[in-house]
């Protein structure tokens, strides 16, 4: 009898666990088209999270101003700042990061992969966009300028082939066309801001500011989700 009621509450428990993750997969996938640039600044868990579930850009201003330790990197070039991580060994520059994006942690969540880079691309670059196929990515404008060219999932046709996620299509002629014929929007990230891009949605980043050197920061989330 006991070992009839312990399989029934065990697969009552493995229901409830597929559920949950199908809720949350399902949730994440979710596409919203609507081309709208959602702000906030200094969000607590609550309010991140509302934010997310719109599936919409969001741009956090001066969050990495508030990220103790790291912000002493604001509007240094790359080289600087690796010299600094190099000669202060003692001060662990990952853990600092990652406790300030903990509040955006994915469900399942157990790390996030982190990446300090220049930014190569200019405005007169040839223009190919990248599909975004995390599901929680964001993107820190740490010195210069950061441009951002956003267009929702429903464009996508307009661009294809993809390879790897990124276009085949050079779109600067389809940009600069009039009338437009591919639905848009460029943002212009500043130093301390950051920017999300979501699930699906196609964007391009470049340096918009060619006299000084662009340095970004580049955060993905690592969940169990993103396996299923």
């Amino acid at each position: 009898m006991s070992f009839s009621i312990l399989n029934y509450i065990s697969s009552l428990f493995i229901l409830f666990i597929i559920f949950f993750i199908y809720c949350h997969i399902s949730r994440l996938k979710t596409i919203n088209n609507e081309l709208k640039i959602l702000q906030v600044s200094d969000p607590n868990v609550d309010i991140a999270y509302e934010l997310f579930n719109t599936h919409q850009p969001i741009v956090f201003q001066k969050e990495l101003l508030l990220w103790k330790q790291f912000n002493t990197f604001i509007s240094k070039s790359l080289t600087e700042i690796n010299s600094s991580i190099s000669n202060n060994t003692n001060i662990q520059y990952s853990n600092y990061i990652k406790n300030n994006l903990e509040i955006y942690n994915l469900p399942l969540s157990y790390d996030w992969n982190i990446d300090i880079r220049n930014v190569i691309l200019y405005e007169s670059s040839s223009i190919f966009f990248i599909q975004q196929n995390n599901y929680l990515q964001v993107f820190g404008c740490v010195s210069g300028e950061m441009r951002v060219i956003i267009t929702p999932p429903n464009q996508i046709h307009i661009v294809k082939p993809f390879i790897n996620m990124v276009s085949t299509i050079d779109a600067t002629s389809i940009l600069n066309k009039e009338p437009m014929e591919i639905n848009y929007i460029e943002i212009i990230v500043r130093e301390g801001n950051m920017i999300y891009i979501p699930y699906n949605w196609l964007y391009y980043i470049y340096n918009g500011n060619k006299s000084k050197e662009c340095v970004i920061i580049d955060c993905i989330n690592q969940s169990v989700l993103n396996y299923l």
